[in-house]
């Protein structure tokens, strides 16, 4: 086991987040892009999602360097237990011109 990947549902925003965390002796080896590309091509073909976001702390530019890599672009910022948070996203069509395009 070297972390984690994949989209959560949160009904009471009725969105899908992208999320993943990696021991830290498996971070830069390119994990966390991989399999959220994986992630983003289910939610995209399999669920039919037209968009997908994806949060991460305005601190860790290591997870926001994957977003960007991903294809999402920053949209506004979100109060996490008093830290300010970024949140990302990407729609289907922005999904087929960044890997399809």
């Amino acid at each position: 086991f070297i972390g984690w990947c994949g989209l959560k549902y949160s009904p009471e925003k009725d969105e899908y987040d992208i999320g993943f965390r990696f021991y830290k002796e498996y971070w830069n080896q390119g994990f966390a892009t991989e399999t959220a590309k994986k992630c983003l091509e289910f939610g995209f073909h399999n669920l039919a999602l037209s968009v997908i976001v994806g949060r991460a702390m305005n601190a860790n530019s290591a997870s926001i360097k994957v977003l960007e890599k991903l294809g999402m672009s920053y949209k506004t910022t979100f109060d996490f237990n008093g830290r300010e948070g970024l949140i990302y996203e990407i729609t289907y069509s922005e999904y087929l011109a960044n890997f399809f395009g």
